[in-house]
C-alpha cells in the first residue's frame, strides 16, 4: 500500500447565494477552476478569510486541486481516496468523472476512484496529472445528525423577499469544509477491516481476540503481537484468532493509582507475501484491559476507577475545527498539567490522532456521536443514527482509551417517542460492542426523563447558581447532592457528571466574586468539589467533568460575549485562575 497525502492549498469557491445549483449544472467539476481563492486542507473555511458572506455561508461550497500520481502507484493498482473528515455532506469527482459521497462530518471515509480517469490517462501519459474536485453542504436539516432548519420569515415589511435565516440548537460554531486530511493510496488486495476485543484477568493473563478481514483469495492472515520493546509476544497465521499473553501489562488509566499509565502492544497483521513482495500490512497499537461496571461502579481491570476531566471541543482560532497536531498536543500537555484523567468529546467523535493521543497517555475518552440537541426520533434520524454509530464503532473501536460510548448529548429526552428511540439505538450499539457501556447525556429532569433508563451509566449536565439560581453559590451543595441522590434511587446507575461550571471573561476580577469573573469561576468549582466528595462517599459517583476545557467559538448572540466562556483555559490556551484551583 503506497499513500500519498493532498493536503495543501486547495482552490476554493462558493455558490451563488440564490442559486445553488449552479456548480452542478455548470459542471465545475469537469475543468479546472478559474474564478477562487485559495484554502488550506485540512481547515474549516469559515475564518480564513475576511469575509463576513464566507464565515457565515451555508450551502454548497467547492473545492479543488491538482496532483501528480506517481509512477509506482499506477501498474495495475487499484486506487482510493480517503477523506478523515469533511462536514457536513460532500461529493466527489476525479477529472469530472464522479467517485461517490458521504452524509457527515468528524468520521473518516473513503471512496473508489473512478476507473474511467486512470483508463483515460494510462492511453496518453506516463505519469499523469490529475484534478480532484470536493463539493460540500454544511446544511443541516430535520433529519441530519446534528439538526438544524432554515427559517423563511412570512414579512416582506421586514425582509426581502427570498430571506432565509439558519439556525440550529446546539450551542457551538458550525464550522465546515474540508477539516481532516486528504489521502490517496494504492493496493492490489486490501486489509479491509481488522476488529479487536481484549480482557485482561485476575491471573495476570490477556488475550486479544481479533478478527482480520481482507480482499485478498487467500485465506491466511500473518498477525504479529510485539510488546513497547519491540518483543514477539505471539505470532499467527489465522485470520480469526485469540492470543493469549502470559503475565500481560494491562492498559492502565492516569491517576487511578496503577503503573505503568497507557502501556500498548503492537499488533501487527499482513497478508502473505506474493512474488517477494508484502501485499498489505496493517499495524495499530492496542491496550490490554477489561471494563466492566455494576449500578454502584466503573471498573478498569477490577480497579474501580474515577474519572476527572473536561467535555472538550476541536476548536481553534483561524483553522476552527479543521484537524491541527500542534493544538492537539499542547491539550494533551495541559491535560498532564493539571491533572486529568478523562474527557468527553463533546460533541462528535474527535480526530484518530487525538484518540492515539490518549491511548498512550491514558486519558480515559467518552466519544460522542454528533446527535446534540436531537428533538426528532422518526424512523428516518433513526436510521441515520444507527449508521453514524457504525461508522463511529468501526473506525475508533480498538482504541483502549475509548471506555463508553455516548450516542447523543441533552437530547429531549422529556419526550415519549425518545424512550422507544433510544431503547433501539442502544440495542444498536450493544450488538456490535459489548464490552462498553453504552450512555447519552441527559440535561433533563429525573422526573420526565424517558429514554435514560436504557444507558449504563447516567452522564448529567447541570449548571447550578449559573443558568438556574445564578449568583446564589449557597445552593449549589444543597441542589447537587440531593439530586444526585434522586437519579441513583430512580434509576440505579453509576452516576457521572459530564457538565457543570460557569462563563468566566479572562482577567475579568471581583471581590467578593460575581457572575463572570474568574473569581466566581473558582467558587463555583469549589461548592461542587464540596458537593461531589460528599457523594462520592455514597459509592456511586464516579466522575466529575467541567464544561469546558478551553473557551470556544459560538454564534452570534447577546449572551456571548465573544463565544463560550466557560473554558479552564483561554481559547488560545491560558489558564484561567479556575485551571489552578481545579489542579490543586
Amino acid at each position: 500500500r503506497e499513500t500519498i497525502s493532498l493536503d495543501g492549498l486547495w482552490k476554493f469557491k462558493i455558490s451563488p447565494h440564490d442559486d445553488q445549483e449552479a456548480g452542478f449544472r455548470e459542471a465545475w467539476f469537469s475543468s479546472n477552476f478559474e474564478d477562487y481563492i485559495d484554502m488550506p486542507v485540512p481547515s474549516s473555511f469559515n475564518d480564513i478569510t475576511v469575509n463576513r458572506t464566507i464565515r457565515d455561508y451555508i450551502g454548497w461550497v467547492w473545492y479543488q486541486r491538482t496532483f501528480r500520481l506517481p509512477a509506482s502507484m499506477q501498474n495495475g493498482n487499484l486506487l482510493r481516496l480517503r477523506f478523515t473528515s469533511i462536514h457536513y455532506y460532500c461529493k466527489v469527482w476525479v477529472d469530472g468523472y464522479y467517485s461517490g459521497e458521504h452524509e457527515g462530518g468528524h468520521v473518516p471515509f473513503e471512496l473508489n476512484w473512478p476507473s474511467e480517469a486512470m483508463t483515460n490517462k494510462e492511453k496518453t501519459q506516463a505519469y499523469p496529472t490529475f484534478f480532484i474536485t470536493v463539493a460540500v453542504n454544511n446544511t443541516l436539516n430535520n433529519w441530519s445528525i446534528p439538526q438544524g432548519k432554515l427559517v423563511y420569515p412570512n414579512n416582506t415589511n421586514r425582509y426581502p423577499p427570498g430571506y432565509f435565516s439558519y439556525s440550529h440548537d446546539f450551542d457551538y460554531f458550525d464550522y465546515a469544509g474540508i477539516n481532516g486530511h486528504v489521502l490517496v493510496y494504492s493496493y492490489k488486495e486490501l486489509i479491509t477491516s481488522v476488529e479487536i476485543f481484549t480482557s485482561y484477568h485476575y491471573n495476570g493473563t490477556g488475550y486479544v481476540q481479533y478478527n482480520v478481514t481482507h480482499t485478498s483469495d487467500k485465506g491466511i492472515c500473518q498477525v504479529t503481537l510485539k510488546d513497547d520493546l519491540d518483543n514477539v509476544v505471539a505470532q499467527f497465521e489465522e485470520c480469526v484468532e485469540v492470543i493469549f499473553v502470559p503475565k500481560a501489562q494491562p492498559w492502565w488509566p492516569a491517576h487511578c493509582g496503577q503503573s505503568p499509565v497507557g502501556y500498548l502492544y503492537s499488533l501487527q497483521v499482513s497478508i502473505p507475501f506474493r512474488y517477494l513482495k508484502l501485499i498489505d500490512m496493517y499495524e495499530m497499537k492496542i491496550g490490554i484491559r477489561t471494563i466492566k461496571w455494576n449500578k454502584m461502579s466503573l471498573f478498569i481491570n477490577n480497579v474501580r476507577v474515577y474519572l476527572r476531566g473536561f467535555g472538550m471541543h476541536q476548536d481553534a482560532e483561524m483553522r476552527g475545527r479543521g484537524f491541527d497536531l500542534v493544538q492537539t498536543t499542547k491539550d494533551m500537555n495541559l491535560l498532564e498539567w493539571i491533572g486529568a484523567n478523562a474527557v468527553r468529546t463533546s460533541h462528535y467523535p474527535y480526530p484518530k490522532e487525538f484518540v492515539e493521543f490518549a491511548d498512550r497517555r491514558g486519558i480515559m475518552i467518552i466519544m460522542e456521536s454528533p446527535a446534540c440537541s436531537l428533538s426528532n426520533f422518526d424512523d428516518t434520524i433513526l436510521a441515520r443514527h444507527k449508521e453514524v454509530m457504525t461508522e463511529i464503532y468501526k473506525e475508533f473501536g480498538n482504541h483502549a482509551s475509548i471506555i463508553m460510548w455516548s450516542l447523543a448529548n441533552e437530547p429531549m429526552s422529556n419526550k415519549n417517542e425518545s424512550d422507544i428511540y433510544f431503547e433501539i439505538l442502544v440495542s444498536h450499539m450493544k450488538a456490535m460492542d459489548i464490552s462498553r457501556p453504552v450512555t447519552f447525556v441527559t440535561s433533563q429532569m429525573v422526573e420526565n426523563d424517558k429514554a435514560v433508563k436504557h444507558v449504563d451509566i447516567i452522564c448529567l449536565n447541570r449548571y447550578n447558581a449559573w443558568y438556574s439560581d445564578g449568583g446564589q453559590l449557597e445552593l449549589i451543595q444543597y441542589q447537587t447532592i440531593e439530586e444526585i441522590k434522586r437519579w441513583f434511587h430512580q434509576y440505579q446507575r453509576p452516576l457521572i457528571y459530564t457538565e457543570y461550571g460557569a462563563g468566566a471573561l479572562a482577567g475579568l476580577h471581583a471581590l467578593p466574586s460575581t457572575m463572570w469573573s474568574e473569581n466566581y469561576q473558582v467558587d463555583i468549582v469549589h461548592e461542587h468539589f464540596n458537593a461531589f466528595d460528599a457523594v462520592k462517599k455514597l459509592g456511586f459517583f464516579i466522575g466529575e467533568m467541567m464544561w469546558n476545557f478551553a473557551d470556544f467559538h459560538t454564534p452570534q448572540g447577546y449572551i456571548r460575549p465573544g463565544g463560550c466562556m466557560k473554558g479552564a483555559f483561554t481559547r488560545n490556551r491560558q489558564p484561567k485562575s479556575v485551571a489552578y484551583a481545579l489542579k490543586r
